[in-house]
């Protein structure tokens, strides 16, 4: 089965990359061009146009060309800081971690700087820095939704619901129309259990911005666990419609379509995932499930191999493995895959898994005229080679027993 996600954490972030726009962006970019055409020695040149290409969403572009503002003037604050941008929305989270760390260090008083660490410190889970950086951003009374949006999120992190809620709330009385704080107090309320406040806080985040996938994914899962799956298709088409970029939203159909028995569209929204997110192992096991569900059985061996291939220790992939080449008359392959995924299950404690497929092996030894002896040269991943499936804990004894 696909797990979709509950709900979507880490929560939202909001960052200042782009800050209020000035002129046209095309006028701006035709101005520093020539800037850094003209004076390609000056770091302001090509600091500027690096802004331009943040608004532009042309990420790469921007982190070159601020990169060579640095070297022109090493100690450039605004540069790194917008560095730090750059790699925040590259998903280089460390690196970004580091460049805002070295603007902050440049030049504390930068408005907005303690607001970008707290983000990307809550970004790589550093709570306590977060919280630390977003208190000194509280003080300086600058992009207020933003700060208290991300305060909000920290709080909820560490299991704070109420003052989460709370900092979302002054965050709103800011400015209400950030629908990043709508969708994180919808996650927060639903985690509670109060689902209805949870639809309101998501869809007031459509009323400001109708193409917010994550407000249209989460309104899915309120109907997916209330089993109106029809509903959950719709609004996580939607969520897939605004964002294609987010594997997530088709296995979350994929499992849908399922529910409702329509397993070729499932199978074709898992090749899509794939395509977008080659090395989830969990994605190669749902398809080659759904592959053997229908009677591919050939397929279904290609997708289990991918499974195992990335997660030596995916027990589910092995024995679905044993049960398609077993359907397939091929004994060897079925009782070793089988027998893997015994030594996975035992190894990892999962001893009703381990016992249904010890239960399942047994007729095939019956079936193929064949015995455990058989195997024992039996080609084990690196992860397991060694482990003694038979071997009990030492006794440990104390003074008191005879």
């Amino acid at each position: 089965m696909i797990i979709f996600r509950l709900f979507i954490l880490l929560f939202l972030l909001l960052t200042l990359a782009c800050g209020p726009k000035e002129d046209s962006l095309e006028g701006r970019f035709i101005i520093h061009s020539k800037q850094v055409e003209k004076k390609p020695n000056d770091p302001t040149g090509h600091f500027e146009l690096a802004k331009v290409h943040i608004e532009k969403d042309e990420f790469q572009t921007a982190l070159k060309l601020l990169n060579k503002a640095i070297h022109l003037k090493e100690d450039y604050a605004e540069a790194y800081r917008e560095k730090g941008i750059a790699l925040f929305y590259l998903k280089h989270y460390p690196d970004a971690e580091k460049a805002l760390l070295k603007s902050f260090r440049l030049n504390a008083a930068q408005p907005d700087i303690a607001t970008d660490l707290g983000s990307i410190y809550l970004k790589n889970g550093n709570i306590k820095n977060a919280f630390r950086y977003l208190k000194i951003a509280q003080t300086r009374n600058n992009n207020m939704h933003i700060v208290f949006n991300n305060l909000g999120a920290a709080s909820a992190i560490t299991g704070k619901n109420k003052q989460a809620l709370d900092f979302w709330k002054q965050g709103l009385e800011k400015n209400p129309r950030v629908p990043e704080t709508h969708v994180n107090m919808g996650v927060v309320y639903e985690k509670l259990g109060q689902n209805k406040k949870a639809i309101a806080a998501y869809q007031k985040a459509l009323q400001w911005e109708a193409s917010n996938a994550m407000a249209h994914y989460n309104l899915g899962v309120i109907h997916a666990k209330e089993q109106d799956f029809l509903k959950a298709i719709g609004e996580w088409k939607l969520a897939h419609k605004f964002d294609k970029k987010d594997p997530n939203f088709l296995n979350s159909l994929a499992w849908a379509y399922e529910k409702i028995d329509k397993k070729e569209e499932a199978l074709a929204k898992l090749s899509m995932s794939i395509k977008l997110s080659p090395y989830d192992s969990r994605t190669h096991y749902s398809s080659g499930r759904l592959k053997y569900d229908t009677g591919n059985i050939d397929d279904s061996i290609d997708s289990f191999k991918k499974a195992v291939q990335l997660d030596p220790n995916f027990g589910e992939a092995y024995y679905r493995l044993g049960l398609a080449y077993d359907a397939l008359n091929q004994s060897y392959d079925a009782i070793s895959h089988l027998m893997i995924g015994e030594i996975v299950f035992h190894k990892a404690k999962k001893m009703d898994l381990f016992k249904k497929t010890r239960d399942r092996l047994a007729p095939l030894f019956a079936k193929y005229q064949t015995q455990r002896k058989d195997f024992k040269d039996l080609q084990l991943p690196e992860t397991l080679k060694g482990y003694d499936l038979h071997k009990r804990a030492n006794q440990i004894r104390t003074s008191k027993q005879k």
